[in-house]
């Protein structure tokens, strides 16, 4: 029963902070250490090998210094660069790859979405009196995403297929 806290946790994690990004273009640093946390039970629980253990562990310090390199060129968030590091935590080499390829899509069309509302909103200003989050989007200069929806909603489509998460359910039967 155990094993279930994890597969819980996972994505209420990953739930919560898009929808905390999408509100304040921010994600609390308590989920990443929760998953951090969560990520040393699903360990526990699938009596991960210390090879195994190492390789997730290299994979988020990775993820960490390329997150927060994209940081400090005002690329990203900090908080998306440690939910991605913890996120990498969580799917190890080279489960993480395909994840990275749904978040870089989505988030592609996360951007082109808020362009096109953008030249919506300006184009059509009555609109915003409708539909209040144009208005801000048409007077904000700088492209400013929510980018954590990305990297969420890419996690959770390639999530089930980690072999973390089926070692997890695994564990249920």
């Amino acid at each position: 029963m155990v094993a279930t806290l994890p597969l819980v946790l996972f994505p209420f994690c990953l739930i919560a902070a898009a929808l905390n990004d999408i509100r304040c273009f921010r994600i609390p640093n308590a989920l990443s250490v929760i998953l951090v946390a969560g990520f040393a039970v699903a360990a526990i629980v699938t009596g991960m090998d210390p090879a195994t253990l190492g390789n997730h562990a290299l994979t988020a310090f990775v993820m960490l210094a390329v997150g927060f390199g994209l940081f400090c060129f005002n690329i990203f968030g900090a908080g998306d660069a440690k939910i991605l590091a913890a996120i990498a935590l969580w799917l190890g080499w080279p489960a993480f790859l395909p994840c990275l390829l749904y978040i870089t899509m989505l988030g592609g069309v996360l951007s082109i979405g808020i362009i096109l509302a953008r030249f919506f909103s300006r184009s059509f200003p009555a609109a915003s009196e409708y539909v209040p989050s144009l208005a801000v989007l048409a007077a904000t200069r700088k492209l400013k995403a929510p980018y954590g929806v990305a990297i969420c909603l890419g996690t959770l489509i390639s999530f089930a297929e980690s072999p973390l998460f089926e070692a997890l359910f695994a564990q249920l039967h």
